[in-house]
């Protein structure tokens, strides 16, 4: 596998991927405090990660997720930049 789709694969999988398991993994987010109750796997990192993303979420409800149509891109023009600037 070239260097190139394996630094694109990479970013996607943190990008996109990763914070989409972060919300999975905790449960009971409340909008007021912005925070999750609980998560499977309790470590302070994953719940303040599923926190902003929640709280993302929560936020571009209202904004017609034209926020999270920016991060999408935002990701997608990184993972092609990255992958034009690394040598096979």
């Amino acid at each position: 596998m070239q260097k190139r789709i394996l630094f694109k694969s990479i970013i996607y999988f943190i990008g996109l991927i990763l914070p989409i398991l972060a919300m999975l993994n905790c449960e009971g987010f409340n909008t007021g405090s912005m925070s999750v109750k609980s998560c499977y796997i309790d470590s302070e990192m994953i719940r303040a990660y599923a926190n902003f993303y929640y709280g993302w979420l929560t936020i571009s409800s209202f904004m017609l997720f034209i926020p999270v149509i920016i991060y999408i891109g935002a990701v997608i023009l990184v993972a092609k930049y990255i992958s034009k600037i690394i040598p096979s």
